[in-house]
């Protein structure tokens, strides 16, 4: 009695379900960049730290720009804010002011904004009013009460140290640490006098955003 094999019969089988198999798609992995900050220094004496990801803290972009028809050039004042989803108490560093023809480009390019900020590493930056032509702090205290430096005040100092430059799907971004003493002001309006806080020894670490 001749007996038929099943192998040929299975070898079939398992051809044709394996052939139905959808493979996975693994999507290639997305680059994203490390966005970190961190602040510490002294305010009148007392330690104030804000570290990322602790009390609800973290940074953001605060840019100003003021574009303008060509050939008068377009500015551009960049600003990292470490704030609080919960606490008034923040901090800002702005810094400016790169100029661009918004005629050629609705924003500076990326070799712009990448030449700018190394310009400036470990160099002393000077202080400006709004942050114009040189570094403005901003302080906000535990009152919700801001603080500004001035341009005029003797012996304040501020330098720039470019960390890295990085781009990822949600912009490019300048990453840095930047170290300050400085007085900031502000004006009580109950007592009509101007009043200031000492900063020192400050380490201000974040990132601009093109």
């Amino acid at each position: 009695m001749k007996t038929k094999s099943i192998y040929p019969f299975l070898f079939l089988v398992i051809l044709f379900t394996s052939s139905c198999i959808e493979h996975e798609v693994i999507p290639p992995p997305v680059n994203t960049v490390d966005l970190n900050c961190y602040f510490v220094g002294f305010v009148n004496g007392t330690q104030v730290e804000f570290t990322q990801n602790v009390q609800g803290y973290g940074s953001v972009d605060v840019n100003v720009e003021d574009i303008n028809p060509s050939p008068t050039p377009s500015k551009k004042t960049y600003g990292s804010k470490i704030k609080s989803f919960y606490y008034p108490q923040a901090v800002t560093v702005n810094y400016g002011t790169l100029e661009w023809d918004a005629a050629a480009n609705s924003q500076p390019t990326v070799s712009m904004f990448n030449d700018y900020h190394q310009d400036a590493t470990l160099s002393p930056i000077s202080f400006s009013d709004d942050g114009l032509n040189g570094i403005e702090i901003e302080y906000i205290d535990n009152n919700g009460i801001t603080w500004l430096s001035r341009e005029t005040d003797p012996g304040q100092e501020a330098t720039f140290n470019i960390l890295s430059q990085a781009s990822d799907n949600t912009g490019d971004y300048s990453l840095f640490e930047c170290n300050f003493t400085c007085k900031v002001w502000r004006f009580n309006a109950q007592t009509s006098q101007e009043e200031s806080l000492d900063i020192t020894n400050a380490k201000f670490t974040s990132w601009f955003k093109r």
